[in-house]
């Protein structure tokens, strides 16, 4: 017998963190997620995304086991900004299941329903800037193992969404630049041309990380405006970014553009830590910790997640530079690869560079949507 129940009990809470074990058992690809940090991720006194939004969580359980799990969600800052009345569903994970999955999505969108949804958008950990997507394409590509912050879902989880009626809303694209990628010698000459009229390029001051994030937020809010489904980061978001910074940046890995001392443009990438997470499986403590100060060091792989410039300083091959500077760098530092992730489908100004310079697409990230 099926049962679909809110999450109200520290019990539940438990459960609902430490399902996705019994979906990916075996799978030598998976990473677990610390358990510590899907504590935060549920702790409405915490996360910053209850400071705009509401959500309610909801486990199936079939004969006393857990089979599946989801969020319901509206983000009132998203449906202010895009002048809609959106209902979101997130933290998807379900058994092989049908039923399950079809009550568990019916579930989070009467939830969302109730509170004025005309339509259901997912999955979204929250925000667009979250984990979002299903794994669409790509599962055996290399590197198979999900790179840091992105997801890795089963083949069969875009079936479950068909079968609930859930359609393709858009594709977020990863592209993969190998150790092999040719930087044109042009570009060392923008460099000159830019550097001559003013433009400082340089490293991250990690020694002044918040201010130099403050700097970052407003490149992202500028450049990203008008990507799909983007919302401006609050301040408690960015907040939890420099505090995720703090733990994984690789300072020679992070870029600022600067113009009469305002920052223009950024590149951030990170090491790929997954690795080495995944043997923590999903705890810090007797031995998780151990794994993970030694993530960095044995880290031969690179996530560019963040790169924008902004858009009065576009077309002037600023991006060009910040891209042979972090190929430059991977180099000198040892990583072989980098995934440029994730980026929007329709991105074309993003993503045909990116295939001139040699990458590839090697993964897709699908959200869907359906009429309530």
């Amino acid at each position: 017998m099926l049962e679909i129940r809110e999450v109200l009990t520290k019990r539940d809470t438990m459960r609902f963190i430490k399902m996705p074990w019994a979906v990916y058992k075996g799978d030598p690809n998976w990473v677990p997620p610390l358990v510590f940090d899907m504590k935060h991720s549920l702790d409405r006194k915490k996360h910053p995304f209850f400071e705009f939004g509401e959500a309610a969580f909801f486990l199936a359980i079939r004969d006393g086991e857990v089979v599946g799990r989801i969020t319901g969600h509206i983000n009132h800052k998203h449906d202010e900004y895009h002048k809609t009345r959106d209902g979101f569903f997130g933290f998807y994970e379900c058994m092989n299941d049908e039923e399950a999955s079809t009550a568990l999505l019916n579930t989070a969108e009467s939830w969302c329903r109730a509170r004025g949804a005309t339509k259901m958008i997912g999955p979204m950990n929250y925000t667009i800037y979250d984990e979002i997507g299903l794994l669409a394409e790509g599962h055996d590509n290399e590197p198979k193992t999900p790179v840091i912050l992105e997801v890795y879902t089963p083949k069969y989880y875009i079936d479950l969404m068909a079968k609930a009626g859930y359609v393709k809303d858009i594709d977020w694209l990863s592209f993969m630049i190998g150790k092999d990628v040719v930087v044109p010698e042009l570009f060392a000459k923008v460099r000159e041309r830019l550097v001559s009229k003013g433009f400082v390029f340089r490293c991250i001051d990690h020694k002044n990380l918040e201010a130099e994030v403050e700097r970052i937020k407003g490149v992202v809010n500028s450049a990203w405006a008008a990507n799909w489904g983007h919302v401006p980061y609050s301040d408690r978001q960015f907040e939890a970014v420099t505090e995720a910074l703090k733990m994984i940046l690789d300072p020679r890995m992070i870029f600022l553009v600067d113009k009469d001392g305002e920052t223009v443009a950024t590149s951030i990438t990170l090491p790929d830590l997954n690795p080495s997470v995944k043997k923590m499986n999903g705890r810090l403590f007797p031995f998780g910790w151990w794994h993970f100060l030694r993530a960095k060091k044995k880290a031969y792989g690179l996530r560019t997640f963040l790169f924008g410039v902004k858009e009065e300083y576009r077309n002037r091959g600023i991006d060009a530079v910040l891209v042979m500077d972090t190929v430059a760098a991977g180099r000198k530092y040892g990583y072989l690869w980098s995934s440029c992730s994730i980026v929007v489908e329709n991105n074309v100004k993003m993503i045909q560079p990116i295939l001139d310079w040699g990458g590839y697409e090697f993964k897709r990230y699908r959200i869907f949507t359906k009429p309530l």
